[in-house]
């Protein structure tokens, strides 16, 4: 039997090919992460439109509920009796509440949507401007709050001052009426990374329950209880996301809450 050479150049290294068929598995995988994260901004971007064009759709039916109820009232209401009275007065309170959700939906479509303008900003005057809006709210509620000195970083002033507002809004509102209410802005380093904290010692929630808190519409607490929409947390997470930070929380049923979150770009 004649002998078969084979020559050193038709042989390839084991490594090599198992090197090649990585790198081509690599490419693949990057081609498939690429289509799909196309995928996912265009599905975004649908319902982001959706939902704000459903949100202005909505408000013409409701001003024709708001008027036909207050029509009825002023020219009806010296005829009608307790029931027929209390069932407006249901209307016009749901009316209103439903308002409330379309605003707050159009609120966060628009941080979805907005451009991010990162800049040098001073959270502390962020945070104070924050409470400037809700000052009166607090003293009402008996809340006292507290701003400490933040360390700066890159944000957009508009959307981090939103997060600030959206959070001392919830803290304030799950405090009060309690004794020695009080809300805490500070902060803390972790690992070299600032976290910005948002403390209070109201109603707290269940551990449990967390995941279900930065949910859009999502509630821990029964809205005779507690008013509110349930958008505010879901909006904080949004704004913290798109700075590529991350937000958690902490709490405990009567107790408190905290919530932490960090910002992608510092300084």
């Amino acid at each position: 039997m004649s002998a078969v050479r084979v020559h050193k150049a038709d042989v390839r290294n084991p490594v090599e090919l198992e090197m090649a068929r990585l790198r081509e598995l690599n490419a693949d995988l990057e081609r498939r992460l690429s289509a799909r994260a196309s995928e996912i901004d265009f599905a975004n971007h649908e319902l982001e439109v959706f939902a704000e064009g459903i949100t202005h759709d909505l408000r013409a039916p409701l001003r024709a509920i708001e008027g036909f109820s207050k029509a009825l009232r002023e020219k009806q209401g010296p005829y009608l009796d307790a029931d027929a009275k209390h069932y407006l007065e249901r209307i016009d309170a749901n009316a209103m509440f439903m308002g409330r959700l379309i605003e707050a939906l159009l609120k966060f479509s628009h941080v979805t949507r907005a451009d991010l303008n990162l800049e040098q900003v001073d959270p502390t005057a962020l945070a104070r401007a924050a409470l400037g809006r809700l000052r009166q709210r607090a003293v009402e509620s008996g809340v006292e709050v507290d701003i400490c000195q933040l360390p700066a970083c890159r944000a957009d002033p508009i959307l981090l001052q939103q997060a600030f507002a959206s959070l001392l809004d919830n803290g304030i509102k799950f405090t009060r009426g309690r004794p020695h209410g009080r809300v805490t802005i500070g902060s803390h380093i972790d690992g070299g990374v600032a976290v910005y904290d948002v403390c209070d010692n109201g109603a707290g929630f269940d551990m449990r329950y967390a995941d279900k808190l930065f949910g859009v519409f999502q509630r821990l607490h029964p809205q005779a209880e507690f008013e509110g929409v349930g958008v505010g947390l879901a909006l904080v997470q949004r704004i913290v996301h798109r700075h590529g930070g991350r937000i958690w929380a902490e709490g405990e049923p009567g107790k408190g809450a905290s919530f932490h979150f960090t910002l992608g770009s510092q300084t």
